[in-house]
């Protein structure tokens, strides 16, 4: 009989949350941690380069390659949902924004039962997992493990895109993640010395020497092992072969927001009519486990450029070669920058309360992974819709844990949805008409100036949105029957099993999730190991009068 495999704490997933929990709590040497990633240990090279935003995103390789269900909404297209499935897993593979959100996101939060997730909560989270490049202060930090750099306004499409929403009549913000987002200001990303800095870099590496952490890659996790309502260790498999590890103290879900509940739901805790249909013996009734799903639906507006300083040829022929050896050889150039130079936060409406607008520039004029691209010098403006109405769901196509679950955004099912988007339009085409643009202004490539209805705005965006790959809220924590964990992340019902990622958000935030999904992990690290949380900040933050 093989002896008995257990350690104090399994984390499932190396992504974001599992790479800061790895570290986190292995910082206690008397605690023993084991990470399972399904995916491989790294991508290499390619996932260094900031630029090189399609590598991974073209295959099965490092991401789970996901498509939703048809999609009601967006002419029943089948979406593109990449995850990432590596060490680091969607940190290695995103667009290296780093957007924290809006305080309102927060104290939203807050208001649900949650007092310990408002933003005087969760600012010192913020401020503890950051290293700020121009230094810290009341709201940044400068000594956390996290490398957040400025962008340097690589082009003159940058700036002027800058200029183009201050003309519109939209402030001017020193910083969008301290005390104003609303407004037009340089943006943040992930990088360090002209390289992706994503979780892996930052936390799980510096902690991968330690002899109380192991990271156990190529495992994929079939089903959580249960003795009554305590959850006791996982099922896995690795290169063919099935194993159990147990836990001493917790199993703790850093699968992500479609891989969490999916995992739930394979070991019986989930809807029980849900459950029955796949013949899974229900452990706990749980009717919130995969609803509440949310995504920011992204747009692009594309424009000639009738002036030759766009990226276009950085991205084929000899320009690549040339942009891909400037960064080998000195680590700066195009290739050293994640494209997205300046973002801005507005409100398609009065009574938003707060931004619910991401806009920003790309001076190039193609889509994410490279296969919708205008072949010739143009940019575009990205309107991303921060705060759907529309909800959709996680659930299963079958028992078997190698399938993959059935995802549907449910984008546009909402009214609210329909007239933010439309509205989201002319405010971009507002931006992109200012005198800023006009010396670049070659005529809008998509939609095109001969879509201007509502019912031509709509129609365009149900043919062409994408995800933002924001995906969140399925595993929500709250106090209702809804909501799958409660504020210290803890599976209502159940002992030794929580869930720390994306997918406990009860709201999607103002923002690209990696920041807050960090900042998530960071407090669960503290709940988790009985520390003393950090004393809440109160400080000014800005109010629209």
């Amino acid at each position: 009989m093989k002896p008995r495999e257990s350690t104090d704490y399994i984390l499932i997933g190396a992504g974001a949350a599992g790479c800061v929990l790895a570290a986190r709590l292995s910082e206690s040497a008397g605690i023993s941690v084991q990470v399972l990633e399904a995916g491989p240990p790294r991508a290499g090279l390619m996932s260094k380069i900031p630029a090189a935003l399609d590598f991974a995103l073209k295959d099965d390789r490092f991401n789970w390659y996901y498509h939703t269900e048809p999609e009601p909404g967006m002419d029943h297209r089948r979406m593109y949902c990449p995850r990432g499935r590596m060490v680091g897993g969607s940190s290695s593979i995103n667009g290296m924004m780093f957007v924290r959100g809006n305080p309102g996101d927060f104290d939203g939060w807050s208001g649900k039962g949650l007092p310990q997730w408002s933003y005087a909560h969760c600012l010192p989270y913020f401020k503890k997992m950051e290293n700020y490049g121009k230094g810290g202060n009341e709201y940044r930090g400068h000594n956390g493990p996290l490398h957040v750099t400025p962008a340097t306004l690589q082009t003159p499409l940058d700036q002027a895109f800058l200029e183009a929403g201050i003309q519109a009549g939209y402030a001017h913000s020193e910083d969008t993640n301290g005390f104003r987002q609303e407004g037009f200001g340089i943006a943040d990303r992930n990088t360090y010395r002209g390289c992706r800095w994503g979780a892996a870099e930052a936390y799980l590496q510096p902690a991968l020497g330690r002899p109380n952490l192991a990271v156990t890659t190529h495992a994929r996790v079939h089903r959580i092992l249960f003795d009554g309502t305590r959850a006791t260790g996982v099922e896995y498999s690795r290169h063919g072969e099935t194993r159990h590890l147990y836990a001493e103290r917790e199993v703790i879900l850093c699968g992500g927001s479609i891989n969490s509940p999916q995992l739930l739901m394979l070991s019986g805790l989930g809807p029980a009519a849900h459950l029955a249909e796949h013949h899974i013996a229900v452990h706990q009734d749980m009717p919130g486990v995969g609803e509440n799903l949310q995504d920011h639906l992204d747009l692009r507006v594309q424009v000639r450029c009738k002036q030759p300083v766009s990226l276009y040829p950085y991205t084929h022929g000899f320009g690549r070669i040339l942009a891909g050896a400037r960064w080998l050889l000195t680590r700066t150039g195009v290739c050293a920058s994640n494209l997205f130079e300046v973002a801005g936060y507005v409100r398609t409406r009065e009574d938003a309360g707060y931004p619910n607008l991401q806009s920003s520039l790309v001076a190039v004029a193609a889509s994410y992974d490279g296969t919708d691209s205008f072949k010739g010098h143009g940019y575009q403006a990205h309107l991303d819709m921060m705060r759907p109405a529309s909800r959709g769901r996680v659930r299963l196509k079958s028992a078997n844990p190698g399938t993959c679950p059935a995802i549907r955004f449910n984008y546009l099912q909402e009214e609210p949805d329909r007239t933010d988007l439309v509205d989201a339009l002319q405010i971009t085409r507002n931006i992109l008409r200012q005198d800023a643009l006009a010396p670049y202004d070659g005529g809008e490539i998509s939609p095109g100036p001969e879509v201007a209805s509502d019912r031509e705005i709509l129609a365009w965006a149900r043919a062409s949105g994408e995800t933002e790959y924001h995906p969140t809220g399925t595993c929500s924590m709250g106090q209702d029957d809804e909501s799958v964990v409660d504020g210290d992340l803890k599976v209502h019902g159940m002992d030794g099993l929580r869930v720390v990622d994306a997918s406990v958000m009860p709201t999607i935030v103002t923002a690209n999730t990696h920041a807050a999904t960090l900042m998530i992990a960071e407090k669960a690290a503290d709940r988790i190991l009985g520390k003393t949380p950090l004393p809440p900040l109160n400080v000014p933050v800005y109010q629209r009068g």
